[in-house]
C-alpha cells in the first residue's frame, strides 16, 4: 500500500484506503509534476525583476537588506541575518527564520543578481502543488479530483501573483499531509514518507506562526490517532520541538519578548475600522483576486469538505484557523490584500471533495471515457485561465508596472551628497526595496522639509505621478529627471519650483 492510495467515499482516514495501481499513481504525479512546471514556466521571468512597489517587493527586498548586511557585516554584526539598515536601525526578527536561512544560502552562490533572493520564495511556492496533491491523496480523493483541485487552485490570481510571499502554504499543507496519511494506528509509514515527515515539520515550525500553528495542531491530532509515542510520533514531534526551539531562540534572542507584543497588538489592535468597514475590505479583498466561480466553488466546497468523512476533521480545523487569522488579526486582514491567503486551503480540500463526488457520480452514470473527456477539458480550461491571467492584465497590474520603481532607481543613483531616500506623493508602498537599491532612509517630502535645510537642491525625489500630492502641481512629471512608467525622479529644487503656495 503506498502512501497515495485512494480510499472510497464511504470509509473515514482510520480505515486502510483500497490500493490504486502503480500505473495510476504514476501517471497521477506525472500530472502534479506538469502543474509544477508550468507554474515554474511562468515565474521564471520573475526571477530576475528588480524589486519594486508592490507587496511582493516590499517584503522580498527585506530579504535583500539581511543578505546586503549579512555579507557586510558578517553572522553576528547582522543579527543572524535580521539586520535590515538602512532602511532600519532595529533588527527585524519578529518572524520565524526560514527564509533568512534559505536567503543566507542561496546568496552564497557568485555574482550579486536578484534570482538570489527570489529564488527561495519561488521554491517555497512551487512545494504548494506536490504539496497539495498529497494531502488530498492522503484523504481519499481520486486522482481526476485531485488534479482538478490542485488546477483550479493555481490557475486564479491570489495564488499566481501571491504564491511566492504564502512561504508557509506549502510546508503547512505538507505537514498536514504526511500526519492525515500517518496518523492511522495500524499503519507504518515507509522510511521514505517518515523523512518526508522530518523535513515537513522542520520546514512548518522554521518558516512562520501559521506554519507553528497548523505544526502543533498536526502533532497532536498525529499523537492521537496512534495513540502511543513510537517512532513515528518521535521523529516527526522531535523535528517539530527542534524547529521550534530553533524560530524561538532567533525571534527572542534579536527581537526580545516586548518587540514581540508590540507586533503581536498591532496586528490585533491597531485598526481603527469598523466591522462593516472590515467585511467590505475582505469581500472587495477576494472579489479582487479570486473569480465569481471560485468564490461559488469554495462555499459549496467547504460545506461538502465538512459534511464528507474523510475530510470533515481537517476541515474543520482549517475553517477555524481561517476564522482565527482574518478575525482575530483583523489589523493585518484589514491592511494587506493577500492576508486571507489560507482561504486556499479550503478552496483546495473543498473542491477536491466536491469534485471527488460528482465524479463519482459521474462514473457511475456514464462511459469512463466520456468522464476522462470531460476532466481533460477542464484541465485544458484552467491551462486556458492561467494564460489570461500570465499575459494580461494580471501581470501588468500586479507584476511589471510596480517592478518599474525598482528599475528607476536601481539604474539612477541619489544626487550628489545625498543622504536621504526622498519620497514624495502617496501610492508607493513601504520602500525598503528603495533603501536597497540607493542604501539611505526613506523619508517623505513635505512643504516643511523644502522649507527646511535637510535636503541638498540637487537631492532626486521619488515620485509615483498617478498620485501627486495637492501641494505640487499636476504637471510636476515635466521637470522630471529621469522616469520609468507612471514613477519619476525630481530634483528638490524643482519640487520647491512646482510647490502651489496658498
Amino acid at each position: 500500500m503506498t502512501a497515495t492510495d485512494v480510499a472510497t467515499p464511504e470509509k473515514t482516514t482510520e480505515e486502510p484506503p483500497r490500493p490504486t495501481s502503480a500505473k495510476e499513481d504514476r501517471w497521477g504525479w506525472l500530472g502534479v509534476g506538469a502543474i509544477t512546471l508550468v507554474l515554474a514556466a511562468t515565474w521564471i521571468p520573475r526571477l530576475n525583476l528588480p524589486f519594486g512597489d508592490n507587496h511582493m517587493g516590499r517584503i522580498i527586498s527585506r530579504y535583500a537588506l539581511h543578505l546586503a548586511n549579512l555579507h557586510e557585516k558578517g553572522i553576528v554584526g547582522s543579527d543572524f541575518s535580521a539586520d535590515w539598515e538602512p532602511y532600519s536601525n532595529s533588527a527585524y526578527a519578529h518572524h520565524p527564520p526560514l527564509l533568512n536561512i534559505l536567503t543566507a544560502l542561496f546568496g552564497s552562490f557568485p555574482g550579486d543578481q536578484p534570482i538570489e533572493v527570489w529564488l527561495s520564495p519561488y521554491l517555497l511556492a512551487l512545494l504548494i502543488v506536490p504539496a497539495g496533491a498529497l494531502l488530498l491523496r492522503g484523504l481519499g480523493l481520486r486522482w481526476s479530483a485531485t488534479l482538478l483541485a490542485v488546477g483550479l487552485m493555481a490557475s486564479t490570481t491570489f495564488f499566481w501573483v501571491y504564491a511566492p510571499i504564502m512561504f508557509d502554504l506549502g510546508p503547512i499543507l505538507l505537514i498536514s499531509a504526511v500526519v492525515v496519511i500517518a496518523r492511522r494506528k495500524d499503519y507504518q509509514p515507509s522510511r521514505g514518507l517518515l523523512a518526508v515527515g522530518v523535513v515537513a515539520a522542520l520546514l512548518s515550525t522554521l518558516v512562520s506562526w501559521p506554519g507553528i500553528g497548523f505544526a502543533g495542531a498536526m502533532g497532536l491530532w498525529l499523537l492521537i490517532g496512534r495513540r502511543r509515542i513510537d517512532r513515528v510520533v518521535l521523529w516527526i514531534g522531535g523535528a517539530m520541538v527542534v524547529g521550534l526551539a530553533i524560530s524561538l531562540t532567533f525571534i527572542v534572542g534579536v527581537s526580545g519578548i516586548a518587540d514581540l507584543t508590540n507586533q503581536a497588538e498591532f496586528r490585533t489592535q491597531g485598526g481603527t475600522f469598523t466591522a462593516r468597514q472590515f467585511a467590505g475590505r475582505q469581500v472587495h479583498y477576494l472579489d479582487t483576486l479570486l473569480p465569481i466561480w471560485y468564490l461559488v466553488l469554495l462555499v459549496v466546497g467547504t460545506v461538502a469538505g465538512l459534511l464528507d468523512k474523510r475530510t470533515r476533521l481537517f476541515m474543520a480545523f482549517a475553517v477555524v484557523f481561517q476564522g482565527f487569522w482574518t478575525i482575530i488579526l483583523n489589523n493585518g486582514a484589514y491592511i494587506h490584500e493577500y492576508w486571507n491567503y489560507p482561504v486556499l486551503i479550503l478552496g483546495l480540500v473543498g473542491m477536491g471533495t466536491l469534485l471527488d463526488r460528482v465524479i463519482t457520480w459521474l462514473a457511475t452514470r456514464m462511459p469512463s471515457r466520456a468522464t476522462l473527456a470531460g476532466v481533460a477539458a477542464a484541465g485544458l480550461a484552467l491551462v486556458a485561465a492561467l494564460a489570461v491571467i500570465v499575459t494580461g492584465r494580471v501581470d501588468r497590474t500586479y507584476v511589471e508596472q510596480p517592478t518599474d520603481a525598482g528599475a528607476l532607481v536601481s539604474e539612477n543613483g541619489p544626487g550628489p551628497g545625498q543622504k536621504v531616500a526622498w519620497v514624495a506623493g502617496g501610492g508607493l508602498s513601504t520602500p525598503r526595496w528603495y533603501a536597497y537599491y540607493w542604501n539611505l532612509e526613506p523619508e517623505a517630502v513635505t512643504p516643511e522639509v523644502l522649507d527646511g535645510t535637510q535636503a541638498n537642491p540637487t537631492d532626486l525625489v521619488l515620485m509615483d505621478l498617478r498620485r501627486v500630492p495637492k501641494w505640487l502641481q499636476p504637471n510636476i512629471g515635466d521637470r522630471a529627471v529621469a522616469k520609468d512608467g507612471t514613477y519619476a525622479l525630481v530634483k528638490i529644487s524643482d519640487l520647491k519650483a512646482g510647490e502651489i503656495t496658498p
